[in-house]
């Protein structure tokens, strides 16, 4: 399975370079985090507990970061295990700086095996869009903040607080969108909206 992709982050990029590597702030960012600890140089161990499908449980995961080229890239290896079956991963960032902005794009390929492997591959990839979508947004808020926070605009606003992780509710809902976007085609959603709009306009001129 490959995975790619890119977001802009509203933060310069020595700012999203820090927090890409601060366990702190990824572990309160990842959709069910419990745990992640860097307990080597560059080497981090997690728990992560999500449902993708019918398939619920907890992964015990090692992260390695390889070829870091602060504040530009990094390659990481990442090999989760647990009861709902396997993933092992590798994947690339890369940072631009883009004025008061940084785009990080993004690119890797997955295995995935075990019970997993058995809910299909279309639930897997929308599960890792939605994933990635919501860590991602979860960390622009949270270099945002310390970026509002190095800036001293005004000294007197208490601390930012610290990001919400994500509920498994927000979870699913976002993995739904995802699913239907990659299932069902861009010209039925444009008939079905074409159909509500005569719908209501009937409605209400009758």
């Amino acid at each position: 399975m490959k995975i790619g992709g890119e977001y802009e982050f509203d933060a310069p990029r020595p700012l999203v370079w820090e927090a890409l590597l601060d366990p702190t702030v990824l572990a309160g960012v990842l959709p069910g985090c419990e745990k992640l600890d860097l307990v080597g140089q560059d080497e981090y161990e997690g728990a992560l507990n999500i449902k993708i499908g019918p398939v619920q449980g907890q992964f015990m995961g090692k992260v390695k970061l390889e070829n870091i080229q602060p504040p530009d890239s990094y390659t990481m290896q990442v090999d989760g295990r647990g009861a709902p079956g396997f993933v092992k991963a590798t994947g690339n960032l890369a940072l631009a700086a883009e004025g008061d902005t940084t785009r990080v794009t993004y690119d890797g390929d997955a295995q995935v095996g075990g019970r997993l492997a058995s809910v299909g591959q279309r639930l897997i990839e929308s599960s890792a869009k939605a994933i990635i979508k919501q860590s991602l947004d979860g960390l622009n808020l949270a270099v945002r903040a310390r970026a509002a926070a190095a800036g001293g605009e005004d000294p007197d606003a208490p601390p930012p607080q610290p990001v919400a992780p994500p509920s498994q509710a927000r979870f699913a809902a976002t993995v739904a969108r995802e699913v239907a976007k990659d299932v069902i085609p861009k010209w039925t959603l444009w008939v079905l909206s074409v159909v509500v709009a005569g719908i209501v306009a009937w409605l209400l001129f009758r």
